[in-house]
């Protein structure tokens, strides 16, 4: 019987021990919680808060980012100055989408201005179309068979543009530049 008690109390102050790191472990994350709140509602505020939009935009651009170092592969081209390219295209990406909510967002004598959501829209637009059309041209590369050349010269198109025009017509034809 004293081998039961001696046990029990074992286990029972393991359980003490136990509960009092949980609740030390819940303190110490509710305090982070209690600085970090500020600043994320800082952030969603004045910076950027349409984090949905952010997801699809880093599905492209890994996929973008994959086919790209899987080209380089291919060709056996790979270069470490291209993973600045990388970093490079995430702080100009990250300055045009506080961009974007910045317009959509900003007050005078506390009113919107009409029109900054459709320019937050266009910017966004703007960016995950030209990620589309990086991921298809590497694409493309990689197996020109399995990306029809039609569709890379129209998405270049509106590329260019910003405007898919002459969308009905027939694709213009390759020059030949030999001549």
């Amino acid at each position: 019987m004293a081998d039961a008690i001696k046990s029990n109390s074992l286990m029972n102050a393991h359980l003490l021990q136990r509960s009092a790191e949980i609740i030390t472990d819940i303190f110490d994350k509710s305090r982070w919680a209690l600085l970090l709140t500020p600043v994320f509602l800082f952030f969603q505020t004045y910076i950027f808060n349409d984090f949905d939009y952010l997801k699809w935009l880093v599905v492209l651009m890994s996929l973008d980012t994959a086919l790209g170092f899987g080209l380089a592969l291919i060709r056996r081209e790979i270069d470490k100055d291209k993973f600045g390219d990388i970093l490079l295209k995430i702080i100009v990406y990250s300055s045009c989408l506080i961009v974007g909510h910045v317009l959509e967002n900003f007050t005078v004598s506390g009113d919107t201005i009409p029109g900054g959501n459709y320019m937050k829209v266009l910017i966004y637009v703007a960016i995950i179309i030209k990620e589309a059309i990086s991921v298809l041209n590497n694409a493309g590369k990689i197996s020109k068979r399995l990306v029809p050349q039609f569709i890379l010269a129209r998405l270049k198109d509106f590329d260019e543009t910003g405007d898919f025009k002459n969308f009905n017509d027939p694709p213009k034809p390759k020059q030949d530049e030999s001549k």
